[in-house]
Formats: structure tokens, sequence, C-alpha cells
């Protein structure tokens, strides 16, 4: 079953901007769009207004959001159901990091995780690093790879993975910059 174009209209019904839920779930915004489109083509009705400025949700698709919302908990309730015989650690994890620490660290990571726990599905979010602790202690995250802070504020815990060194870039011709980096 398909389910990512509840899981879009849902995003853009919670964000209402179409490029900050494009971004979210990693889709182009013409995709966003489209997919958006199809479901207001076969409802038959708007479910969002929109202009230039602003994305607010009609009667209907406030109505077709508490549908959208409770197809997908049941969906999920009835995966997990027929699933459970299986005793197979499954579910869903978050996971929060930089575009380079995706490129950097991920790969080795998720690799040998999938292999592992092939029934985990992995939705992964990147952004800057400085928000990961507060995307932990806001509950938008489960995990996240980023940088340990000097302080690490309750309730928060942090395991090295790997290190990655810190480097510096400056142009070339900069040579009181480059004196100072490289002392």
């Amino acid at each position: 079953m398909d389910t990512k174009p509840l899981r879009l209209f849902l995003t853009l019904a919670d964000t209402l901007h179409f490029g900050r839920t494009s971004t979210m779930c990693h889709v182009s915004p013409s995709t966003l769009s489209r997919t958006i489109q199809q479901l207001e083509d076969e409802l038959g009705v708007p479910l969002f207004y929109r202009d230039n400025r602003s994305v607010t949700l009609t009667r209907e698709g406030q109505r077709f959001q508490e549908y959208a919302r409770n197809t997908l908990m049941q969906w999920d309730n009835l995966r997990h159901a027929l699933q459970e015989d299986r005793r197979v650690l499954q579910g869903e994890l978050s996971l929060y990091c930089s575009v380079t620490a995706s490129y950097s660290f991920l790969y080795d990571i998720l690799s040998s995780f999938r292999h592992q726990y092939p029934r985990i599905e992995l939705k992964l979010h990147t952004g800057d690093p400085a928000q990961a602790v507060q995307r932990i202690q806001y509950g938008e995250e489960d995990i996240a790879i980023g940088a340990r802070p000097d302080h690490l504020p309750a309730g928060i815990a942090f395991r090295p993975i790997a290190r990655s060194p810190l480097l510096f870039i400056a142009q070339a011709g900069q040579a009181q910059l480059a004196e100072r980096l490289s002392g």
C-alpha cells in the first residue's frame, strides 16, 4: 500500500509551507504539488487555500487530515500486528545529521544496520548540526549525529562513533590568517 501521498499531505497540513514540506519529505516541490493536486482531483475538493504568501487548510482539508491520520495509524498498527509473530526487531527510527555527516559517516553505519535490522524503517532528516541536540530534546528525532557540546543537557546521552578533524578553510592570499590557523 502506498501511504506516501497521505504522509506528504499530513506533513504539509502540519507545516503549511510547500518548500519546508518538500525539504522535510525529501521530494521536489513539483512532486509535492502534483501529489496534493492528485489527492484534490480524486476527492473533487480543494484541501488547501493557497496564495503567494500563505497556505491554509480548507474545511474539507481538515476533515481529510483526520481521515489521513486515522488511516495511517490503523495501517501502521495492522502492519506491526501482522509482523509481531516474527519477533524481529522492527519499527521506525528518526535520525538527524548534517548533509556532510550523512556522506561521511552514514553509509558504513547504515549498511551494517540495515543488514542486521531490515525491519527498522529509517527516517533521515538533514540540516544544521547545531540543532541536533535541540531536535532530540524536543522529541523531533530519536537520534542525531553531531559534535559533542561542552555541556550536555539533562536527559541527553552522547556516544562517540567516530572522530573527524575540524578543518579551517581560508583564501591562500590571507597570510596572517593562514599563519594563525597553522600555529
